[in-house]
């Protein structure tokens, strides 16, 4: 009875573990810049940093969604408002699962589209990741 008992338990430990292991791990954050045109004016109180916050903007909700996984960020590194009306924003973001290229390739993949704002959507006239 002892015997059957250790091995159930060794089997069920050796099912643990390879359940327990990732397929991929992330190798570090994406580190991207975007280019950001609001679709619409921005309220004069528009808070720049939770509009582009990697964890909940437009940005990483819409990486979230695509990479259908949680993410991670450093949040915006840097926004720099242009002067003919377009944002800068360098952010690092990781999708779980997904490569630093897997998830560069995911975010520069928005270029050309809309992503859902708090305040407003946002067409990403280009991004580029490293």
């Amino acid at each position: 009875m002892l015997f059957n008992l250790s091995k159930v338990f060794v089997a069920l430990a050796a099912v643990t573990a390879v359940v327990a292991t990732p397929a991929k791990r992330q190798d570090g954050l994406a580190t991207c810049d975007f280019v950001l045109k609001p679709a619409a004016a921005l309220p004069a109180d528009t808070d720049l940093v939770t509009e582009f916050n990697y964890g909940k903007s437009m940005i990483g909700r819409s990486l979230s969604a695509a990479a259908n996984a949680a993410i991670h960020g450093s949040g915006p590194g840097s926004i720099v408002v242009n002067a003919d009306g377009t944002y800068s924003v360098g952010e690092g973001l990781s999708a779980e699962g997904k490569t630093s290229a897997e998830t560069a390739a995911i975010l520069t993949g928005f270029a050309g589209t809309t992503l859902t704002g708090f305040t407003v959507d946002w067409l990403a006239v280009s991004v580029a990741c490293a």
